[in-house]
């Protein structure tokens, strides 16, 4: 190969670096096969370490790029969580505010009634506040007064904010899904399952998910199976036009590297193979501290949603007021006990949050003639509220905390126009819903994310242009010159879970089942000598500093133990081995 060839191919190297699909490959040259090295038998092999240090070199990965690589591989790449709030409180103002009509569903409809009700527009027939109505007359004030007075509200102002109703959705629906709880990521010593948490109120967004453009989003948060063996509704029924990204979408990184794979040996025929040089230089590649070592271009400037159906799911019974006080802040109100997705539950949080908004504690009273006192109603500081009426001005509403009272309104309401218990489980429709992110934020986010987490490119990156050839078991790494002592000279790096490639389905091209990796000093492998040491950046990888005349004991993924004895240098960056298999 010539020296421009070598240099073109290397180019096409920093694709796992620089993501990119754009030059040739490295020419990669497998040796031929001599067989499975038998049961006492010894080979000698040579191993050679190649760089091409390029820096500053920048590369592009489209769009089209990115649709070629496994789902699962996108799907395992978190670029950010994204706030939910403001989705929420758009999909609520588009439901208070539209026709009627359109809504689609009586129990859309009176869900639209409980965002717009005040304390004029209160119905109290058939609710706990029913004796309101009897009592006015004898107060002389409506019920609607009365209401308004004790919340500290005017009449005409909601009672339940649409802040407050925004909120509790986003935490009761979406935290409450395992999708806003938990998402994928790189399996590590912290995070041995692979799981990491979600910030509450958010959802993780994944490559996969600005790749597809939220294609899944329907399937990620809708029912599913909970580990105490209840089952989560979901709470997305539709979403489709999703306006994310556009087919000019691509994204740019910036790299200091060593474009070449680095030469290693499988031990099961004593065969050299290349491993992909990015698991080893993964930490230095990026110099995350240069605001352009990463670009993100085609986000659209407001990313929205062209239609979304939530859906609100409600118990099937009625729920009744609590009859106590205690135990403090809930009394015996069955509604705490319910699930915090279901409506129930959602309202009495709503009702809760806007009670203690008011300035509460707070007590009214009416009078009539020469000042007599006819009714007093009262809320406490834990929401408790009580009525009391005097001089037989007639029956006073049962004492009940401030919550059940707007819950018990809340669910009479949900049931006008006919519907039934369990049949007022709320969906309806919102269009043109913007996600409350701008792009410009949304690459910011992307940004710090990747750069404190660069690992998160590692299989991105190896995949788009694969280098790895044969299933080497240790690779040779020559420190740099110009490292600190400790890291020059001549390493063998065992191989990590990160070096085996992934198919296109995403799957791994085989296992990672070493029963005992590392290097070791002696035969039985109860010593090791193998470390993690920092060598041209790298603390993954288990690896031994040779010279020489060292020994050492390895074994193979099948546990077949190899005695390697380092032979003399041919030149500064190769490496003679002796290889024996011992068992």
């Amino acid at each position: 190969m010539t020296r421009r060839a070598l240099r073109r191919a290397a180019l096409g190297a920093l694709l796992p670096l620089a993501l990119s699909g754009c030059f040739e490959a490295v020419e990669l040259v497998q040796d031929v096969d001599k067989g499975e090295v038998q049961t006492g038998e010894a080979r000698e092999v040579e191993l050679r370490m190649l760089r091409l240090d390029v820096k500053d070199y920048r590369q592009t990965l489209s769009l089209a790029d990115l649709k070629r690589l496994p789902k699962a591989t996108l799907e395992e790449l978190w670029l950010l969580d994204l706030e939910m709030l403001p989705l929420v409180t758009n999909t609520l103002l588009y439901l208070r505010d539209a026709n009627p009509a359109e809504l689609g569903s009586q129990a859309a409809i009176n869900m639209q009634t409980l965002l717009k009700m005040s304390p004029d527009e209160i119905d109290f027939s058939a609710t706990q506040l029913e004796e309101l109505l009897a009592l006015s007359g004898a107060i002389g004030a409506p019920p609607a007064r009365a209401i308004a007075d004790l919340m500290q509200i005017h009449r005409a102002e909601v009672v339940i904010p649409l802040d407050v109703a925004a909120q509790v959705l986003t935490i009761g629906l979406i935290g409450s899904h395992p999708s806003g709880q938990v998402r994928r990521g790189a399996v590590t010593p912290d995070h041995p399952d692979g799981l990491y948490d979600v910030t509450p109120g958010t959802i993780p967004v994944t490559l996969a998910d600005v790749v597809e453009e939220f294609a899944s989003l329907q399937q990620k948060f809708g029912p599913v199976d909970l580990p105490d063996g209840t089952r989560h509704p979901g709470f997305i029924e539709e979403a489709s036009g999703f306006a994310v990204i556009e087919d000019q979408f691509a994204m740019t990184v910036k790299v200091d590297a060593n474009a070449l794979p680095y030469k290693g040996i499988d031990l099961t025929d004593g065969s050299g193979a290349n491993v992909n040089s990015i698991g080893v230089q993964i930490e230095q590649i990026f110099d995350t501290s240069d605001p352009e070592w990463m670009q993100v271009e085609g986000l659209v400037p407001e990313p929205g949603i062209g239609r979304l159906t939530v859906r609100v799911a409600e118990n099937p019974a009625f729920i009744p007021s609590g009859t106590r006080k205690d135990p403090v802040p809930h009394g015996d109100s069955p509604v705490w006990d319910l699930p915090p997705w279901e409506f129930e539950r959602l309202v009495a949080r709503m009702a809760e949050i806007t009670t203690f908004q008011k300035r509460l504690p707070n007590c009214v009273e009416y009078t009539v003639g020469a000042g007599t006192v006819v009714f007093q109603g009262c809320v406490d500081d834990a929401g408790w509220t009580t009525f009391e009426t005097f001089n037989n001005a007639g029956n006073p509403p049962e004492p009940a905390y401030m919550a059940d009272v707007m819950l018990n309104m809340a669910q009479v309401r949900l049931h006008d126009g006919g519907l039934a218990e369990g049949e007022a489980s709320v969906a309806f429709t919102v269009r043109d819903a913007v996600v409350g992110l701008g792009s410009a934020d949304m690459v910011e986010r992307i940004k710090i994310n990747m750069a404190q987490n660069p690992k998160a490119l590692r299989e991105l990156a190896a995949l788009t242009k694969e280098t790895t050839l044969g299933a080497a078991d240790f690779f040779y790494v020559r420190g740099r010159e110009t490292a600190p002592p400790a890291e020059q000279g001549d390493w063998l790096f065992f191989i990590a879970p990160s070096d085996i490639p992934r198919q296109p389905d995403g799957s791994y091209a085989r296992p990672y089942a070493y029963p005992a990796p590392g290097f070791f000093a002696d035969e039985a492998l109860t010593q090791p000598v193998a470390v993690t040491t920092a060598v041209d950046g790298d603390t993954d990888h288990l690896k031994v500093q040779v010279n020489p005349g060292d020994t050492l004991y390895v074994a193979d993924d099948e546990g077949r133990v190899f005695r390697l004895d380092v032979g003399a240098k041919p030149s500064r960056a190769r490496l003679k081995l002796g290889i024996r298999r011992l068992r």
